[in-house]
């Protein structure tokens, strides 16, 4: 029923979608890179978007001559314009193609960014999640003493050989070291955090993810995003290659100012056709970019398909999670009725006071169990939403 309930289903956070400044969790020096990244990005394309205009090119020559027995010193000044008004629809792809570009670019960013971001609030949730794990320890060395002292009781009474008390002491030195590499661990995080932020740890308010539909999803994937826009971009490009090789029609113009005997000024306008007629390369470049278009259009329908297993896949592991919350509180119910009555045994000087430490321990590690499991959904959810499209 779990399954069934949650498999058409990803995620998103409301608290999330509301942070307008979430890359402000990211330290000054890389929200600095993104922002020049971003700067980069829109004048490559302005650049882009302008290429097909040529340049108003100025120039000026000084020659001196004796070449007719008698020194002649000429100074001559120009301006020209050499631009092409018509490409057979090159002018109109070029500049469709800069803008899929830009739009290429913003989402390839985009995904960078909010790349990092994840890391941050992944070592968040996960520093949040090892300290749960750390207080669990705890109580699980402390049950470990407890069976320690009770074994050596046992053993001093002769109700035990001396192999059982050595287990229980292998056994608490074992907790101790995990204990060991979870502060270890702990140390690691701490360093990932200081790398992606400058913030301070409890400025950071962790999001809450909920659930949206898997349509949603695919609809806000960047990845799919980034893969359509480079469709659109290709298309451009494959036309382009085509308009280069169709009839160009190209505006001229210049000024000349010639001084040597006197002065001579004039200007000359007017239009001219031009059209590659042979080049052994033209079938081979304009089949190149038809086929980087395919390809980009298949890649975009590889990329859905993993984009929708990765969803699947992600949602069957959040409902085992959910039925191991499930499972945790059954269990958790059943340590409040048997903690009740060893208590009452305990009063009644049935049962010792390590059977009721015991099962407080055993109790209290439960009741971590089930925040533990909590922060591994919104871990999992958090990788599914740092590929949309989103403020995290």
């Amino acid at each position: 029923m779990h399954l069934i309930k949650y498999l058409n289903f990803a995620i998103i956070s409301l608290s999330v979608l509301a942070q307008a400044n979430s890359t402000k969790i990211l330290s000054k020096v890389k929200q600095n890179i993104y922002e020049n990244e971003k700067k980069i990005n829109e004048l490559n394309s302005d650049t882009l978007e302008n290429s097909w205009i040529n340049s108003i090119v100025g120039s000026f020559s000084y020659k001196n001559s004796d070449a007719r027995g008698e020194r002649e010193e000429t100074n001559t000044f120009s301006i020209t314009l050499n631009q092409p008004i018509f490409k057979s629809g090159g002018i109109y792809y070029a500049i469709k193609y800069a803008n899929a570009n830009r739009e290429f670019l913003k989402i390839t960013t985009k995904f960078s960014e909010q790349a990092d971001i994840k890391v941050v609030l992944g070592a968040l949730y996960n520093l949040k999640k090892l300290n749960l794990q750390i207080q669990k320890q705890l109580y699980m060395i402390e049950n470990a003493k407890i069976d320690i002292l009770r074994k050596k009781e046992q053993y001093k009474s002769g109700f035990l050989d001396s192999s059982f008390l050595n287990n229980a002491i292998l056994t608490k030195s074992s907790l101790q070291r995990s204990l060991l590499d979870m502060k270890s661990n702990r140390l690691d995080l701490l360093k990932t955090l200081k790398t992606y932020s400058n913030k301070n740890i409890e400025d950071i308010k962790l999001p809450n993810f909920i659930l949206l539909d898997k349509t949603e999803f695919l609809k806000k994937s960047l990845l799919l995003k980034q893969k359509n826009s480079e469709i659109v971009k290709n298309d451009y490009l494959k036309k382009m290659t085509i308009a280069n090789y169709l009839p160009t029609v190209s505006f001229n113009a210049g000024y000349y100012d010639t001084r040597d005997y006197g002065k001579n000024r004039y200007n000359t306008f007017g239009l001219s056709v031009s059209m590659p007629l042979i080049d052994p390369n033209r079938s081979k470049n304009i089949e190149i970019k038809k086929l980087t278009y395919l390809k980009s259009k298949l890649e975009f329908q590889d990329t859905k398909k993993a984009e929708t297993e990765n969803f699947d896949l992600a949602i069957k592991k959040i409902d085992l999670i959910k039925q191991k919350v499930l499972l945790t509180k059954k269990s958790l119910k059943l340590y409040d009725s048997l903690l009740l009555s060893t208590k009452d045994s305990f009063t009644a000087g049935e049962k010792t006071i390590y059977d009721v430490n015991t099962l407080e321990n055993s109790k209290k590690t439960m009741a971590l169990d089930i925040k533990i499991f909590k922060l591994d959904i919104q871990l999992s959810l958090l990788d599914l939403y740092a590929k949309m499209n989103g403020k995290i």
